[in-house]
């Protein structure tokens, strides 16, 4: 059995959960990992929270052709996944900013295991969408090591790896939850399930580690915080890595592009329609100009600090501590 369920058992969590929108959480476990290329020794990867949805796609993923000129882009939720893709996808496109405008990136760059977390409208199917396209494809998922497809390890297409600092993280992904997940708890109480790893492609900590141990020669690794930092410098390692030259001035349209006002003005990258649609169907539609409820809200490194208490702060810092101590050579991955 490639997969196998297990309900949470976390008290406080069977008993709130209904409150919180989160009845279908369950762990996950993947049983078929043993061609994963990562090097920690004796490796195990732990159970990770996802929707009993899941079971819909899960082997579906896992067995899917893999072609040579895929594009994945791989993240833990709301680590810079959507500025990165359109990122990824202009720089292999030639600059398109027409089509970048004109096709939505749902279409282009499709996130596969969208419908194991949750009911989709029809005819929107983006793991469908994905297995059809023509090469090269652009895909996109938020899943650890094991639950990629085995064919990925032998096939090895370029793959992209981005990650966030925790507390970010936390933050951004309790907004996008209750904008599109249609979570109905607080703040205080998803950060908290957070450091329970009780959200979904919970573990965190261990979702960056097994990344940043794969032996995988076609990977490029990125922190969201060293983006925003540099932008031009990310975009020209970007175009390194997947072998693309363009002029100076082609460089700072593209950076010009990529800027958060602009992405959020952006109809083809800012998913006004699902955060419309999702409002609706929760009878919240006087909150669809809210900025908490946009799925490209603010993209700061330091928005935390206005947000969250200074006991949350502490609490978060104390988690990533009690996971990786201040000594180890993960504790760069988490700053």
């Amino acid at each position: 059995m490639t997969f196998e369920y297990i309900d949470i058992e976390d008290p406080v969590f069977k008993a709130t959960c209904r409150e919180r929108n989160e009845e279908d959480y369950v762990l996950v476990r993947c049983n078929d990992y043993a061609n994963v290329p990562i090097n920690l020794p004796n490796w195990t990867p732990d159970p990770v929270c996802l929707s009993r949805r899941f079971e819909q796609i899960g082997q579906t993923i896992k067995d899917m052709e893999v072609r040579p000129d895929d594009v994945w882009i791989v993240t833990y939720p709301k680590s810079g996944t959507t500025w990165t893709q359109e990122l990824i996808w202009l720089v292999c496109n030639g600059l398109d900013f027409q089509q970048a405008k004109d096709v939505p990136l749902d279409a282009r760059f499709p996130f596969i295991d969208l419908s194991g977390l949750r009911d989709l409208p029809e005819p929107f199917n983006p793991l469908r969408d994905a297995l059809a396209m023509s090469s090269p494809r652009f895909i996109k998922t938020h899943l650890p090591p094991a639950f990629l497809p085995n064919a990925l390890w032998t096939v090895r297409p370029k793959l992209v790896y981005v990650r966030r600092n925790p507390k970010s993280v936390a933050v951004s992904y309790y907004h996008h939850s209750v904008s599109l997940h249609c979570y109905r708890g607080s703040l205080d109480q998803f950060v908290r399930s957070m450091m329970n790893e009780l959200v979904y492609y919970s573990p965190y900590h261990k979702h960056l580690i097994e990344y940043s141990e794969l032996r995988y020669p076609n990977m490029l690794s990125l922190c969201f915080e060293d983006m925003k930092r540099d932008l031009p410098g990310a975009i020209r390692q970007v175009c390194r890595f997947f072998d693309k030259s363009y002029t100076e001035e082609q460089l700072a349209a593209l950076a010009h592009h990529l800027d958060f006002g602009q992405m959020r003005q952006n109809t083809a990258v800012n998913r006004r329609q699902w955060v419309e649609y999702n409002l609706q169907q929760t009878n919240r539609p006087d909150r669809v100009n809210d900025n908490d409820m946009q799925f490209i809200r603010r993209g700061e490194t330091d928005g935390w600090k206005r947000e969250l208490s200074g006991e949350l702060i502490e609490a978060l810092d104390r988690w990533t501590l009690d996971r990786v101590p201040k000594d180890s050579k993960y504790a760069i991955l988490f700053q």
